[in-house]
């Protein structure tokens, strides 16, 4: 039999990633997620994998790579009885956010505090697989990727990630240093077909944060409360003399990084943020600064209290969250008066991708998490790219 790759859903599409590691005594599964739509009315598909999803064959171990939807959203799918694996603080950061969203699914809840923990850069086996993970930078903190090797093959699965965000410099490190040349590489392309060129560091937006606050007196934020590399550098981008502040949700999220990884990096040490339980201190009336903020009644309430000729919102979002049929951000955005754009991808560009794919030097490249696979090949002209279709297998 060998080493088999099967990709069971995203050779095509981005998101809803689910793809096997599979040798005679050993097969593996890494993400289980859910598609990605801009529909309103869009209801994901259920995957549907043998012996993962029933008992008709065996499956040792799911790997996660993080914790976004698209990635770990049919979790409950998975039989019980088959062990899950993922970073410590993406688990912490899965089980804050079932708790915060009051729909907590008790089974779904349970699963995720089965889960088991890896560190990155310590191997650990399943089966005749060794798996090395490799922590990497990506717009959800603890994002990994995976060295798979077995019976002297080595696969690479990059996961999400990107070369931009504050720790971008560590993955190519890691490539020259700890991996080496591999025999295939399974890559995220979520960029492919879109055009290249300079991509805006988080450096670069921590720097702009700056410019807003010494331009407006308050500056509201709307980002995903788990980005929080973005909000640990906006945290400390904020001045002595004005706050920076959020709800207790953001502050508990921002608090267990730190207590996760303030060890590893001064930049993850608790930064200057202030939680509020109902109404922001009236500090920050008078002095003004940050605030973080979502797009619901309760920050719509608390933005109105604020002069809007003195305010700003910065959206720092995916804009397809924003244009999306029946999306209330636009309304929310207008709460201010003014409102712009603060934004980085947390997906290598086409030139990254190809920078990590040569310090892979990989023999195979085997695109996913795209919807124009084909497009690899423009990008890496000179190697050999293997088009795989949803649930097709690649023997090695």
């Amino acid at each position: 039999m060998g080493l088999k790759i099967c990709i069971y859903r995203g050779t095509h599409q981005i998101g809803g990633i689910a793809a096997e590691i599979s040798t005679e005594k050993t097969r593996i599964l890494i993400d289980m997620g859910d598609e990605l739509s801009v529909d309103p009315d869009f209801v994901p598909a259920p995957l549907n994998i043998p012996g993962v999803t029933d008992t008709n064959g065996r499956c040792d171990a799911v790997l996660f790579t993080h914790y976004h939807g698209d990635h770990i959203g049919q979790m409950a799918r998975i039989r019980p009885e088959i062990p899950l694996y993922a970073g410590a603080l993406a688990k912490d950061i899965m089980l804050l956010s079932a708790q915060h969203s009051n729909r907590t699914d008790e089974p779904l809840f349970r699963r995720m505090e089965s889960i088991r923990t890896f560190s990155p850069g310590e191997a650990f086996s399943v089966g005749d697989i060794r798996i090395t993970p490799y922590s990497i930078d990506h717009s959800a903190c603890d994002s990994y990727m995976f060295l798979l090797e077995t019976d002297g093959k080595r696969i690479l699965y990059t996961g999400d990630f990107r070369l931009h965000g504050v720790r971008g410099k560590a993955m190519p490190r890691i490539l020259d240093k700890l991996v080496g040349k591999v025999d295939a590489v399974i890559t995220e392309g979520t960029t492919v077909s879109r055009p290249g060129g300079a991509v805006p560091r988080e450096w670069d937006l921590q720097t702009q944060i700056k410019d807003y606050l010494k331009k407006y007196k308050y500056v509201f934020v709307l980002c995903a409360s788990t980005n929080l590399d973005r909000i640990f550098a906006f945290a400390r981008a904020v001045p002595r003399g004005k706050y920076c502040i959020c709800d207790k949700y953001q502050y508990t999220l921002a608090e267990t990084v730190s207590s996760h990884w303030k060890s590893y990096s001064s930049f993850y040490e608790m930064p200057k943020l202030t939680w509020f339980q109902y109404k922001p201190a009236a500090g920050f009336q008078e002095r003004g600064g940050l605030m973080f903020v979502r797009a619901n009644r309760q920050f719509e309430t608390i933005i109105r209290q604020f002069d809007p000729t003195q305010s700003i919102l910065l959206y720092s979002m995916w804009d397809g969250y924003r244009t999306k049929p029946g999306s209330n951000l636009p309304a929310f955005l207008a709460l201010t008066g003014t409102w712009e754009t603060l934004h980085t991808s947390g997906h290598a560009s086409p030139e990254d991708t190809r920078l990590v794919l040569d310090k892979a030097d990989p023999e195979l490249v085997i695109p996913m998490h795209t919807d124009a696979p084909q497009q690899m090949q423009n990008i890496c002209p000179n190697r050999k790219i293997v088009l795989l279709n949803d649930g097709e297998e690649l023997r090695l």
